[in-house]
């Protein structure tokens, strides 16, 4: 009992860190008045928050590199072929390419698992997604 009291303790602690924004309000809110008194309303402005520098966005970035790695063999395939001729891209490309994902997929686990510890806003590999990678040089290759 008292192992899933302090598991929930420690799940709720990650979670604050996670999604804790920091962010302050531009003005202080609107006015009400509750008996008698007035008070003001609290507010803050979303387009303030900054993602990059939160847990939440390492996370965020684990999960799709984790779901879209495999994007890297296409990528070098596409890289290859533009650079030296298709022949080369199909096969020194291909292990390229494997090669690459291994890393990416690495690389998602380890933000997976590191979300929680800062820095947020710094990625293992550049660029910080697979999907923006793979649509670059498949690109500059066809087009």
């Amino acid at each position: 009992m008292s192992r899933n009291i302090f598991l929930v303790l420690i799940l709720t602690f990650v979670l604050s860190l996670a999604f804790n924004t920091g962010v302050q309000a531009d003005y202080e809110g609107d006015d009400y008045i509750e008996m008698g008194d007035i008070h003001r309303i609290r507010v803050v402005d979303a387009d303030k928050i900054s993602y990059s520098e939160k847990a939440i966005n390492k996370l965020d970035r684990g999960v799709i590199n984790g779901a879209t790695f495999w994007l890297e063999i296409p990528a070098e395939v596409a890289k290859v072929s533009k650079e030296q001729n298709p022949f080369m891209g199909a096969t020194v490309g291909v292990v390229h390419g494997t090669i690459t994902s291994v890393v990416r997929a690495g690389s998602a686990l380890f933000d997976i698992f590191t979300f929680c510890v800062p820095p947020y806003d710094k990625p293992v590999m550049k660029p910080e997604y697979a999907l923006n990678r793979a649509d670059e040089k498949i690109k500059e290759f066809l087009w």
